[in-house]
């Protein structure tokens, strides 16, 4: 039993890394990350076709087509992104609205060119959460942990 429940976390972990880089494939997980915290907060408060990014991560840990895990597994991996956002650096903005309703970076992730591909995470202008390498590397070091939360 011990085994199987052990496989079965290695599984949700990989998983979690697959979702995270096709993640491009569904492309309503962009995110401006130049835009300022004030105009992130006004789009949220004024507009359906965005939500904040705790809306969109929990969404993701907790829904069968994303993580699948119990609400308290998923709080856990949230309150890690957050304190990893937290740090200098970090690379994660928890202040980041999301697109939940249209691809923002004008389907550059179907483009084969490098320099395109490099623009959804550059920090600079339209971003896609997929391509954040900081914000994959919070959950993949943690989803085993939440995961086993949930069991």
């Amino acid at each position: 039993m011990r085994a199987s429940r052990k496989f079965a976390i290695s599984v949700t972990g990989a998983l979690a890394a697959v979702l995270l880089v096709a993640g491009p494939a569904a492309a309503h997980e962009c995110y401006n990350a130049s835009r300022s915290d004030t105009g992130n907060q006004q789009i949220a408060a004024h507009s359906p076709s965005y939500e904040t990014f705790d809306e969109s991560a929990m969404g993701f840990f907790t829904s069968p087509g994303g993580l699948g895990l119990c609400p308290a597994g998923a709080q856990y991996l949230l309150d890690q992104v957050h304190a990893a956002a937290a740090l200098p650096g970090s690379g994660i903005d928890v202040n980041w609205v999301v697109s939940n309703r249209s691809v923002q970076a004008g389907g550059i992730d179907h483009s084969p060119s490098a320099r395109a591909q490099g623009n959804l995470a550059n920090g600079a202008g339209i971003d896609h959460l997929a391509e954040n390498a900081a914000l994959g590397a919070v959950i993949g070091a943690n989803v085993e942990t939440a995961a086993g939360m949930c069991a």
